[in-house]
């Protein structure tokens, strides 16, 4: 089964370094990937604020780390996980396959539950 994940680098550059070292050189040099990356980059972090004119009052404000998703061909490779990002939702992006997006939050209520805290009874 494939595996969604999500990642992320401190450049850009280090995270096409972890996504070239994956692939392999067909008979043109080119390289050919069996999983599949979607760079989103700078995410942004904060939405900004706008005033009753539609102009901003604050701009948004974007992570200093470079984000990337990756549905993996099988088990997402090891040498990911120090950049690996567990969230309590699928966030800006998520791959069509729902059965990896399930897994996906599963794993995340699995490892991190303190991300799904549970509802706190309302008395009447």
């Amino acid at each position: 089964m494939r595996k969604f994940r999500k990642y992320e680098f401190d450049t850009r550059d280090a995270a096409q370094t972890k996504i070239d070292a994956l692939g392999v050189a067909d008979s043109d040099g080119v390289l050919v990937f069996s999983d599949s990356f979607v760079q989103l980059g700078n995410i942004v972090t904060q939405q900004p604020t706008y005033n009753e004119d539609g102009s901003i009052d604050t701009p948004a404000v974007l992570s200093d780390k470079w984000h990337v998703d990756v549905l993996w061909a099988d088990e997402p490779d090891e040498s990911w996980d120090d950049n690996l990002v567990w969230m309590a939702g699928l966030g800006i992006h998520s791959f069509g396959s729902s059965d990896a997006n399930a897994e996906y939050m599963a794993k995340a209520k699995e490892l991190h539950p303190e991300l799904f805290p549970e509802p706190e009874e309302v008395e009447e």
